[in-house]
């Protein structure tokens, strides 16, 4: 074998440790982002589908977990990021559900106040 085919097989084989490297630690970082994120989702208080997306968010963090403890660290920082993202969207949606609520609110309050305007006398106007 040449030199230059031998480094080559060096640079491959390192490469390819620096990889396996990455794999064999545990994803601390994703994990704790993860149920940062669920407890922040938690905090919105989501109902209705927002919680149900919350739920799903759990249970791929539960798995995560469960990878982790296999030590199947790449699958555990796969499955820590998507319940991250699930997450985030079931607190959007429930800042959206709740925003809504806020606006049905003040809509009817100004539809009150409108019926009342119109029934008031002349004199009181």
């Amino acid at each position: 074998m040449t030199r230059s085919k031998r480094n080559w097989g060096l640079a491959l084989a390192l490469l390819l440790q620096c990889g396996s490297v990455s794999a064999a630690n545990p994803p601390d970082a994703e994990m704790a982002a993860a149920a940062a994120a669920i407890a922040s989702a938690e905090r919105a208080q989501p109902r209705g589908p927002a919680a149900e997306v919350l739920a799903m968010s759990r249970e791929k963090f539960a798995r995560a977990q469960d990878a982790a403890a296999r030590k199947k660290y790449r699958d555990a920082a796969q499955l820590a990021d998507e319940a991250r993202a699930i997450a985030d969207l079931a607190q959007a949606n429930a800042r959206l559900v709740n925003a809504q609520d806020a606006f049905d609110e003040k809509s009817a309050r100004n539809a009150d106040l409108r019926r009342q305007l119109l029934v008031l006398p002349e004199g009181q106007q």
